[in-house]
């Protein structure tokens, strides 16, 4: 897993707009091998994975396979709602890497996706998909995808030709509201790395990206409301990056992006990188750019449609903007007693145009337009991993952040982004029992919640703390017995997190009996997972 800090848009494109995560598959020619992993849980979900790997020729190849399997209706707080979303889920990847001259680079992936993801009242099933008798919402994926890389045949030049594509399709309902959409992505990019003038690397590149959008929402409908008209959307880019040593201390990157996008024109992305290293232990990074996001609003949040409220569009939205700057320090420490890493970080993210999803300003409805003002995310985190010499480890992160917006000059907290997380883990092994004794957790600060007017819950969510603990046993052979409990000391949020459950149709709302203080059907006021204490167990096998 590579994490980028800071903006990368210059190199990444569109999103990549104060960081990004990029997940790097194992590469199949590593050792032939063949991986089981199956465990369960007390509250009835079931996990299957397994993976192998084969050389055929000068052919290497992996496979892997994922199944899910959790339909248990449960409802702790006796609101008529399943607390947890029911779902089975399938996934097989394929990756192909092909021997060539010189090591030069050749790989082919596939991934394919399904789910049935769904959840609602406790007498919910299929057959009322779509009505208003028995409220539930239903979720069926399909996914498919496509990755490449080629390294052209030039004589001692590294160009490189990289390209995806990929079809998400998408059948929902959310109560009585339909969400059916079709989205497909694709991608090419030419890359040629170059070394001159003794410290200088040079990365060149020139890309695009084609978008298809449709769904039944006014997101792709006509002016007029009548007609259907799906997105299409190219989005042509280059590039030029600059990685200059000034000595074994010193290195400066730099890069430029020049995207074109029909509806917003030029987009311009810069991006300064300087890392200084006074010794082997010690790293000081400062970096600062900026980045672009043209955002589909469901195709990132279609959880919006959850619910009763209205989902109201009172603007064409533009895409937004950001500056960023980041400064990191690293540094590496050896103990008599092992060695420790530290990992600290300043970070400011400045929006403009920023699309936030207003909760406030009617009850009923989630309004989205760009803000008339600017969004800013300050923040510290700090990473420590300590490794002993007697195999013991631990982790301690925690992040400080404050994420605002200034709209006709006034501020306001975002909702759902609290101010403190932190996150730790503990890993002791008992080398003469083959035992590893593992405990994690994590800890939230309060955070501000939509609520209602007169609403009888509070704006802001307690303080709350979720910890697991784990013990794995290694046979021999590659074969691992584990088990544990996830939630240890059972925290449940609020047992209201959902307003008005009886009437999720909101055919009461106007009962001054049933409703004297006008509410109406609304799940979003939500902190935290809605499961407690449950133990699990599973079983690993490696075969080589």
């Amino acid at each position: 897993m590579e994490v980028v800090k800071g903006p990368a848009a210059s190199l990444y494109g569109s999103e990549a707009m104060g960081g990004l995560i990029n997940i790097i598959t194992k590469d199949p020619a590593e050792k032939p091998e063949l991986r089981f992993d199956l465990n369960g849980t007390t509250y009835g979900e079931f996990n299957t994975d397994a993976a192998g790997s084969l050389r055929l020729g000068k052919a290497q190849t992996l496979l892997s396979a994922n199944y899910f399997h959790f339909t248990e209706h449960r409802d702790i707080n006796h609101d008529n709602f399943t607390d947890v979303t029911l779902q089975k889920r399938f996934s097989v990847f394929n990756k192909w890497r092909f021997e060539r001259k010189d090591n030069r680079i050749a790989s082919l992936a596939f991934r394919y996706l399904w789910e049935d993801r769904y959840g609602g009242e406790m007498l919910w099933t299929p057959q009322w998909r779509g009505t208003d008798s028995i409220y539930g919402e239903s979720i069926l994926t399909n996914r498919y995808e496509i990755i490449g890389n080629y390294q052209l045949p030039i004589e001692n030049q590294k160009v490189i030709f990289s390209f995806s594509y990929n079809r998400h399709q998408q059948d929902s309902y959310y109560g009585d509201v339909p969400y059916l959409a079709d989205q497909r992505i694709g991608f090419g990019q030419l890359t040629w790395e170059r070394h001159v003038w003794q410290r200088h690397d040079f990365l060149f590149g020139t890309g695009a990206r084609y978008t298809f959008y449709d769904d039944n929402t006014p997101v792709t409908a006509q002016a007029s409301g009548m007609e259907n008209a799906p997105q299409r959307t190219w989005l042509p880019g280059v590039f030029v990056q600059d990685e200059w040593t000034f000595d074994k201390r010193w290195k400066l990157l730099s890069g430029l992006r020049w995207d074109y996008d029909k509806r917003h024109g030029n987009i311009l992305s810069p991006r300064l990188n300087l890392k200084y290293n006074p010794n082997d232990d010690n790293t000081l990074r400062l970096s600062a750019g900026s980045g672009f996001r043209v955002v589909n609003v469901f195709s990132e949040d279609h959880a919006a449609l959850t619910g009763g409220r209205e989902v109201v569009f009172a603007e064409a939205l533009e895409p937004e903007r950001t500056w960023n700057t980041n400064l990191n320090y690293t540094r590496f420490q050896n103990t008599p007693f092992g060695f420790i890493n530290f990992d600290a970080t300043f970070f400011y993210t400045h929006f403009f145009n920023k699309i936030i999803a207003d909760y406030d300003t009617d009850p009923e409805k989630i309004i989205y337009q760009n803000l008339n003002g600017y969004a800013e995310n300050t923040g510290f985190s700090l990473n420590s991993d300590w490794n002993f010499t007697n195999g013991l480890k631990a982790m301690a992160r925690f992040t400080l952040m404050y994420v605002t917006f200034v709209e006709n000059g006034h501020r306001e907290w975002q909702i759902h982004t609290p101010h403190f997380t932190g996150n730790w883990s503990l890993s002791f092994p008992v080398a003469r029992l083959n035992l590893t004794l593992d405990y994690n957790g994590h800890l939230t600060s309060p955070m501000r919640l939509p609520v209602f007017p007169n609403d009888y819950r509070p704006e802001q969510s307690p303080w709350f703390s979720i910890h697991n603990i784990q013990v794995t046993w290694r046979g021999k052979n590659g074969f691992e017995i584990y088990g544990g409990v996830k939630n240890l000391f059972n925290f449940y949020p609020r047992q209201d997190v959902i307003l008005r459950p009886h009437d999720p149709f909101d055919k009461k709302t106007n009962d001054p009996a049933d409703n004297p203080n006008g509410y109406t059907f609304d799940p979003s006021y939500n902190y935290a997972p809605v499961q407690g204490v449950r133990g699990f167990m599973g079983l690993r096998v490696a075969l080589q």
